[in-house]
C-alpha cells in the first residue's frame, strides 16, 4: 500500500469511519461494490485482520454486497479491563423469501457475534477435548477459555444503562474463534471438536454461518427499530461499540499524574531498585497513593513488564480503566498495559488455574463469601507444586486492609521483591491492619506520601482544621503549595429528598461558573438506606437525575460500577463504602452525618482480640472498665477514620450535607467554622449553641430561612446566591412517616420516643 492511501486508511480510522475509498463507495480487493464496513476508532493491530476477514466473506458470498444488508465489523473494542479482537454485526430487514441462508436453509436476519482472531502458524496450535489451544513463548494458552470470557464481558458490557436507570438487554451473542494464518488442510483429518466454532485461514461464508445458533428456527438477534427503548439494534449497538471517551478536565489531570516520565531523586532511587525488595508507600487519603501505584506500573509497562493493580473498589477500577483506555489511546505503542482487578477476583482466578473449576465449584457451595476466600487461600498456601503468578509485579491498593493470610498468599506467588503496596495510614476500616514490613522480607524503600496531590490547599487546611476538631492530633496532611484555591460548603437540609435537588443545583451553578468542568468530573456520595435510617439516598439521586433529564454513573449499581463512565454528562455517583481512591472536581457528601452516626454505633472491631490485648498489656490490674474505655476509643477511631475518607475526595469543592445541624457532626464543623471565619460556606441553621445572635429590630418574616454565611476571608470571592430549595416531599416508599401516638419528630421525617 503506498503512503498516500495508508494516510487515507489511517485518517478514516482516527475518525471512526469505515475503511474504503474516500469517494465513499467502499470495495473489496477485487474491486466491486460492498457493504461490508471496518469501523474502529483509531487504527490497530486488528484492522489488517479486519480487512482479511471481510475480504474472505465477500469472496465467497458476493451477495453481502446488496446495499440493503448491513455488515459492519468492529475492531479492537475496548472493554473495562480487556479488548475484543473483532465484533461482526450483520442484519437483513428485507423479507424471509430475499435473505441469504445458512448451510441447513435457515434464513438470518440478524446477529452479533464475538470474533478472537489468532495470528498463530499451526505448529502452535493444537486441539485438545473441547479447547483450542495456542502457544505463547512456552506455555500453552486456552484460546477457548478465552473467547468465552470476551463473550460474557460483552453481554455484561451491553447491560450497562444508556442514560441514568435506563438500560437495553443486552443481545445474544454468537461466537467464533478465527485461526487466520492456519489453513485447514494443516491438520490431520479433521480437528476435534471446539466448544466454540473455529474457523480457519481459508474462512468462507457458509463456514462461518453453520454453526449460528437459532432462534424459533431462524438467525435473529436484532430488532428492525433505530432506537428501540429495550432492545438493540444494530444502529444503538454500533453506536455503543464505536462510542470515543473524550479527556476532560480532570482526565487530563490524572493522565498528567500517572504518565509522568521524570521523578524526583527519592523516586528515582527507589524505582531503580524494583524487583530488589518491598517498596511500601505510606500515606493519608489524597496523597496520591493510588496514582504512586499506577505510575509506577506504567514505568514497568514500557520495559515491557507485566503488572497487575489488586484492589477493592469496583468504582476506583472503574476510574482507573477509564484512564487506561485514554492512556492506551495516546501511547498506543504502551504495551502491556496494566491489569487491574479486585483482590478476591484475583485469588479466585489463582485458585482455579491451580485446583481446576471442579474445585471451584464446591467451594462456591459455601455461603459465605468471605468463608469461601479464606478457604481458597488455604488451600493456595498448602500447596506445594508451583504457583504462576499472573504477573511480574503485584501493586496491592488499600494494604492496610488486607489480612495477613492474604499478604503471605501475595508473597508466596510473587515474591516480596516484586510487590507494591500502598498503605492508608488514616483508612484502615478493616477488622485488623495488616503488617506488610512482617521483620524478615527484603525491602527496597519505605517512602512517606505528606503533601495532598488532590484537595487544594483552602479545602485541605479545613480539612486539617476538622481533624483537629476530632483531636487527631497526628493528622499531617500537608496542602500542595502549588495547588491554590478550594471551597467547603455545609448545607443543613432535614428533608431528604429536597437535599439531593439543592446540591445538585450547587452542583450546577459550579458547572456553570466553569463551562470546561463536564458532569463526569464531579463526584456524590451517598449512604445507604441503612446508614441513613432507612432513607433511600440512591432513590432520591436517580429520581432526581430524571426529573432534571440528567444522565449519571450509578456506581451504587452492580450493573454499572464494572464499566467505566464513557459519557461526559454522566454525573458519577457511589456510596460512601466504595469511595475510596475515587475523587470528584466538586464532590457531593450527602447525609454525612447519618453516615458518622452509623459508623460510630457500628464499628468493625473484634471485641475478642481487643480483650485479649487489654489483658495482656495490663496483666492482673486488668479490669472491665479498661477494656470499656479502649473500645470505646477504638470505636471512635474507627468512625472517625471512615469520616476523613469523604472528607478528602474533592479537588476543588466540597459539599457537606448534614440532616442534622445538632447532629455530632455538625456541631464540629459549626466549631471550626466558628474558630476560623471563612472557611465554611454554611448554607441553613447553624446549632442552637453557635447560632448568630438574632439582630434587634423588625425582621422580614421569609418562607425558608436564608443562609447564614461568614464573611470570606481575605482574597476568597464572596459565596453566591442562597440555592432555592424545591418543595418535594419523599415518597412514602422512601422515607417512611408513619408517626406513634406520642414522641418527638427526629430526622429525615422518623419519630423517636
Amino acid at each position: 500500500m503506498g503512503q498516500a492511501a495508508a494516510g487515507v486508511k489511517r485518517a478514516a480510522c482516527a475518525a471512526g469511519l469505515p475503511l474504503g475509498a474516500p469517494n465513499g463507495i467502499v470495495r473489496g480487493n477485487n474491486g466491486f461494490p460492498m457493504t461490508i464496513r471496518i469501523l474502529t476508532s483509531a487504527a490497530n493491530r486488528e484492522t489488517p485482520n479486519a480487512e482479511l476477514f471481510r475480504d474472505a466473506l465477500l469472496a465467497s458470498e458476493p451477495r453481502l454486497s446488496h446495499p440493503d444488508v448491513v455488515a459492519d465489523i468492529v475492531c479492537s473494542v475496548p472493554l473495562p479491563g480487556r479488548q475484543l479482537d473483532l465484533v461482526l454485526l450483520y442484519h437483513d430487514p428485507r423479507p424471509e423469501a430475499l435473505r441469504l441462508r445458512t448451510s441447513a436453509g435457515a434464513p438470518i436476519h440478524s446477529f452479533v457475534m464475538v470474533v478472537e482472531v489468532k495470528g498463530h502458524s499451526p505448529d502452535r496450535v493444537r486441539f485438545e477435548g473441547a479447547s483450542v489451544l495456542v502457544r505463547y513463548g512456552e506455555g500453552w494458552h486456552d484460546a477457548t477459555d478465552q473467547c468465552d470470557a470476551q463473550t460474557w464481558a460483552f453481554k455484561s458490557w451491553q447491560e450497562t444503562a444508556y442514560r441514568g436507570t435506563h438500560r437495553r438487554r443486552p443481545t445474544f451473542v454468537q461466537r467464533a474463534i478465527w485461526l487466520a494464518r492456519a489453513p485447514r488442510a494443516a491438520f490431520d483429518g479433521t480437528p476435534a471438536a471446539s466448544g466454540v466454532p473455529v474457523h480457519f485461514a481459508d474462512l468462507t461464508w457458509a463456514d462461518l454461518t453453520a454453526g449460528l445458533v437459532l432462534n424459533r428456527g431462524e438467525v435473529r438477534t436484532l430488532v428492525d427499530h433505530p432506537d428501540h427503548p429495550e432492545y438493540h439494534g444494530v444502529e444503538t449497538l454500533r453506536a455503543q461499540l464505536t462510542r470515543s471517551v473524550r479527556p476532560t478536565r480532570l482526565d487530563l489531570r490524572r493522565m498528567n499524574a500517572v504518565t509522568q516520565t521524570r521523578f524526583d531523586a527519592e523516586r528515582t532511587q527507589y524505582i531503580r531498585n524494583l524487583g530488589s525488595g518491598l517498596l511500601l508507600l505510606r500515606g493519608r487519603a489524597g496523597t496520591g497513593k493510588t496514582f504512586s501505584l499506577m505510575q509506577v506500573a506504567l514505568h514497568l509497562a514500557r520495559r515491557g513488564e507485566r503488572t497487575l493493580v489488586a484492589t477493592f473498589n469496583h468504582g476506583l477500577i472503574a476510574d482507573m480503566n477509564r484512564a487506561l483506555r485514554l492512556i492506551r489511546e495516546s501511547e498506543p505503542e504502551l504495551a502491556p498495559l496494566p491489569k487491574l482487578a479486585t483482590r478476591y477476583a484475583m485469588i479466585q482466578t489463582l485458585f482455579v488455574q491451580t485446583f481446576g473449576a471442579k474445585a471451584e465449584d464446591d467451594i462456591r457451595r459455601i455461603a459465605s463469601i468471605e468463608e469461601r476466600e479464606a478457604q481458597r487461600i488455604e488451600a493456595l498456601l498448602a500447596h506445594d507444586g508451583p504457583l504462576e503468578p499472573p504477573a511480574d509485579f503485584l501493586f496491592v491498593d488499600e494494604g492496610q486492609d488486607w489480612s495477613e493470610r492474604q499478604r503471605d498468599l501475595v508473597y508466596k506467588i510473587f515474591g516480596p521483591e516484586r510487590v507494591v503496596v500502598a498503605d492508608g495510614v488514616d483508612q484502615f476500616v478493616g477488622a485488623d491492619r495488616c503488617d506488610w514490613d512482617r521483620g524478615d522480607v527484603p525491602i527496597n524503600r519505605r517512602h512517606r506520601l505528606r503533601a495532598s496531590r488532590r484537595t487544594k490547599g483552602a479545602t485541605c487546611r479545613t480539612v486539617a482544621e476538622i481533624a483537629k476538631e476530632l483531636k487527631l492530633d497526628d493528622w499531617d496532611l500537608e496542602p500542595d503549595p502549588d495547588s491554590h484555591g478550594g471551597r467547603f460548603t455545609v448545607l443543613v437540609e432535614p428533608d431528604p429528598a429536597r437535599a439531593v435537588a439543592r446540591t445538585l443545583a450547587l452542583l450546577d451553578r459550579d458547572r456553570e461558573s466553569d463551562p470546561t468542568l463536564k458532569a463526569v468530573d464531579n463526584l456524590v456520595c451517598l449512604p445507604s438506606p441503612a446508614m441513613a435510617g432507612g432513607v433511600n439516598f440512591p432513590v432520591l439521586f436517580d429520581r432526581e437525575i430524571e426529573a432534571g433529564a440528567r444522565d449519571s454513573w450509578r456506581g451504587f449499581d452492580s450493573r454499572d460500577r464494572r464499566v467505566y463512565p464513557e459519557r461526559d454528562g454522566q454525573l458519577r455517583a457511589v456510596q460512601y463504602q466504595s469511595c475510596r481512591g475515587m475523587e470528584g472536581w466538586t464532590t457531593i457528601c450527602l447525609g454525612l452525618d447519618r453516615f458518622f452516626d452509623f459508623q460510630t454505633a457500628h464499628p468493625r472491631i473484634d471485641d475478642r482480640a481487643l480483650e485479649a490485648s487489654v489483658r495482656e498489656s495490663e496483666g492482673f490490674l486488668f479490669a472491665r472498665e479498661l477494656f470499656e474505655a479502649k473500645l470505646a476509643e477504638e470505636a471512635r477511631r474507627f468512625a472517625i477514620n471512615w469520616l476523613m475518607i469523604p472528607l478528602t475526595r474533592s479537588v476543588d469543592h466540597l459539599v457537606v450535607h448534614l440532616a442534622d445541624a445538632e447532629s455530632e457532626l455538625g456541631l464540629i464543623l459549626a466549631r471550626v467554622e466558628a474558630r476560623v471565619p471563612g472557611s465554611i460556606d454554611w448554607i441553613g441553621p447553624r446549632p442552637a449553641d453557635l447560632a448568630p445572635p438574632v439582630p434587634a429590630g423588625p425582621i422580614e418574616l421569609l418562607d425558608e430561612e436564608p443562609p447564614a454565611v461568614a464573611a470570606p476571608a481575605p482574597g476568597r470571592p464572596p459565596p453566591g446566591p442562597k440555592v432555592p430549595a424545591p418543595p418535594a416531599s419523599p415518597p412514602p416508599e422512601v422515607a417512611q412517616t408513619a408517626a406513634p401516638a406520642s414522641g418527638r419528630r427526629g430526622l429525615f421525617g422518623l419519630w423517636r420516643r
